[in-house]
């Protein structure tokens, strides 16, 4: 089959649309099919990701249907969070199968199939034809290949490193703000700090890493994410799709939510005890996260128990699932 992606990944969006749809490109790709990403992204290692992944980048150009028909595309997966539903009615009308990944269920599907990879999506009301196939739910949480190494895992009696990961961006130098209240906290850890593609103040985070008397390494778009979790012991993060592959790797993790989409997601997390939500990025009680903080550093128990309960919430077969499904369908 050929297929293509139609998402984007850029200052605005941000790169957790293409991190998941590239592990779902790999294992498509494993199968004998042909995968091209029609986007807009303007980050060389971004772009550099998908060729390694051995898909085929075309940058987008307002013409997917011309551009579909050229190269013979079967499928059209669509991972955007601005793709409404008269969009995919005239990319169904022309005659390609549709698989939309989404988080929202805020439009009238006409896709042939619809994943939301996300905790609590079977409770959702979607509007959608009778055609319509749903796969709901975390078991389709998509985990790229290079990341599938959590049977090297353990979890620590003591931490170490604390990972702090917010996205591809660093909107309103959050990351900062974090390392400042981490400052008042009394603990001998290292701290990872992730700086994705987008982070238009990274200067001023390595700035700050030069004359802090915390521990911190300062990791600018991370080639070897894998290894990053092996060493955390715990984690600091936004509400999305990063949420899910430290669940994989049984990371306990706290969630400050950068996003509206993202709070449904946190609170669920939260509910299941796989993390623990302390709140938005704009009414961030410091009181609370340092107290979280503190819970989660100084109980091992309640560490290891979250641990187990993200393993069996994510095991990484969730783009295999879903590429059978499509197998099935067509």
């Amino acid at each position: 089959m050929n297929i293509v992606f139609r998402l984007d990944a850029t200052q605005s969006v941000g790169i957790g649309h293409l991190m998941r749809s590239l592990a779902l490109s790999e294992e498509l790709t494993r199968r004998g099919n042909v995968c091209y990403f029609y986007s807009k992204i303007d980050d060389e290692q971004l772009i550099k990701k998908i060729q390694n992944a051995k898909g085929k980048f075309q940058k987008d150009e307002d013409n997917l249907i011309n551009f579909s028909k050229e190269k013979n595309i079967d499928w059209i997966i669509t991972d955007h969070y601005e793709i409404n539903s008269e969009y995919i009615k005239e990319l169904k009308n022309n005659c390609f199968k549709i698989l939309s990944i989404d988080d929202t269920a805020q439009i009238h599907y006409y896709s042939d199939i619809v994943v939301n990879q996300n905790i609590g999506a079977e409770n959702l009301d979607f509007s959608a034809e009778k055609y319509t196939k749903f796969l709901l739910g975390s078991k389709y949480a998509m985990v790229r290949d290079d990341l599938l190494k959590r049977n090297k895992k353990t979890v620590n009696k003591d931490v170490k490193n604390i990972l702090i990961t917010i996205g591809g961006t660093n909107p309103d130098n959050f990351i900062l703000k974090i390392l400042k209240i981490l400052e008042k906290i009394n603990k001998d850890v290292k701290l990872l700090v992730i700086s994705g593609p987008y982070n238009p103040f990274y200067k001023d985070l390595e700035e700050y890493t030069k004359e802090s008397k915390l521990k911190i390494e300062l990791i600018k778009s991370p080639k070897d994410m894998s290894k990053i979790y092996l060493d955390s012991d715990l984690a600091i993060s936004a509400g999305g799709t990063t949420c899910y592959e430290l669940a994989y790797f049984g990371i306990p993790n706290i969630i400050i939510t950068v996003a509206e989409n993202q709070k449904k997601i946190a609170e669920e997390l939260d509910k299941q005890n796989v993390s623990i939500y302390v709140g938005e990025k704009e009414t961030l009680k410091e009181n609370i996260f340092k107290e979280k903080i503190h819970e989660l550093i100084n109980n091992y128990s309640l560490r290891k128990k979250i641990s187990n309960n993200g393993e069996e919430l994510v095991d990484g077969k969730g783009k295999v699932r879903i590429v059978d499904f499509m197998e099935r369908l067509n």
